[in-house]
C-alpha cells in the first residue's frame, strides 16, 4: 500500500463526498460537489496524525487531515478555538472533530479549570453541531484497547499501565523500533508512517468492536452517573456521524 508523506508544508486536499454522475449541471459542464468531509483537530504530532490518516486510506471513514491541525496538545485550550474559527472561516458549514487526551486536563486543578473555559467557549459551537469534542481518559492509546478487549477500569494516566495492557497485543505490529517502549513507537515518526499497524489494528473486524464497546459503555455509565469513575473514549463519535 502506498504510504502518504505528511510534509508540514504541504496541504492535503479538501475531500468531499463524491457525488453521482448524474448531477453534471447541463450546460456548463460542472458537476456539484457532494458534503465536505469532516475536519480533524489532535493532538499528538505523531500518533494520532498518522492515525487518522491511515484510516482516510485503507477505510471507507474520511476526514479533512491538514498537518498544522496536529500537536501542541498540552495547550489544547488555547489553541484548538484558533483553528476551530480558521476551519470555520474558509469551510461554511464544516464539521469538526476535537480529539485531545485527558490525563493531562485531571492531573490538576488549573487545567480543570481551563478545560471548563474551553468548553463554556465553545457551547454555541457545539450547540450547532459544528463541533464535536471526542476526548479519550486518559488517551487514543484506550481507544487503541478497545480494539482488543473490553475494560472499563480507571486508568488515570497514559503510562506503565496502558503499555503493560497494549503492549502485548500491538507491539508486534512493528519492526525496527531499536529497543524503544511502546509508547515511544507510538510517538515515534519513523515507526508509525507506514500504514501496516492500522491495517492490523482495523482488520478482522477490531475497529467496529471498538466503535461498539466505547459507545456501549459510555451510554451505560452516563445512565448512572459513572462515567468519571472509569476510562472511556468518544474517539468512536468519529466514526458514527
Amino acid at each position: 500500500m502506498e504510504k502518504r508523506e505528511l510534509a508540514e508544508a504541504v496541504e492535503q486536499p479538501q475531500y468531499f463526498e463524491a457525488v453521482p454522475s448524474s448531477s453534471l449541471v447541463e450546460g456548463d459542464g460542472t458537476r456539484d460537489m457532494g458534503p465536505l468531509y469532516p475536519f480533524l483537530i489532535s493532538g499528538g504530532t505523531n500518533t494520532e496524525r498518522y492515525y487518522f490518516t491511515h484510516i482516510n486510506d485503507i477505510t471507507d471513514y474520511k476526514f479533512n487531515i491538514f498537518p498544522k491541525y496536529f500537536g501542541n496538545e498540552s495547550s489544547y485550550t488555547e489553541i484548538f478555538p484558533k483553528r476551530i474559527k480558521d476551519i470555520i472561516k474558509n469551510n461554511a458549514g464544516a464539521k469538526i472533530f476535537c480529539v485531545f487526551d485527558l490525563d493531562t486536563v485531571f492531573s490538576n486543578e488549573t487545567n480543570q479549570q481551563k478545560h471548563q473555559t474551553f468548553e463554556k467557549n465553545l457551547r454555541q459551537e457545539i450547540a450547532n453541531g459544528n463541533v464535536m469534542l471526542c476526548p479519550s481518559m486518559p488517551s487514543i492509546e484506550y481507544w487503541f484497547l478497545l480494539h482488543f478487549e473490553n475494560r472499563t477500569q480507571l486508568i488515570k494516566t497514559c503510562g506503565r499501565t496502558l503499555q503493560r495492557l497494549l503492549s502485548p497485543y500491538m507491539m508486534p505490529y512493528f519492526q525496527n523500533t531499536d529497543g524503544k517502549s511502546f509508547l515511544k513507537v507510538l510517538k515515534s515518526e519513523e515507526c508509525v508512517k507506514d500504514s501496516g499497524w492500522v491495517v492490523k489494528l482495523c482488520e478482522n473486524g477490531k475497529l467496529d468492536d471498538a466503535i461498539q464497546r466505547a459507545e456501549n459503555n459510555i451510554k451505560a455509565a452516563e445512565a448512572t452517573g459513572d462515567l468519571a469513575k472509569q476510562s472511556y473514549s468518544f474517539v468512536y463519535l468519529l466514526f458514527k456521524n
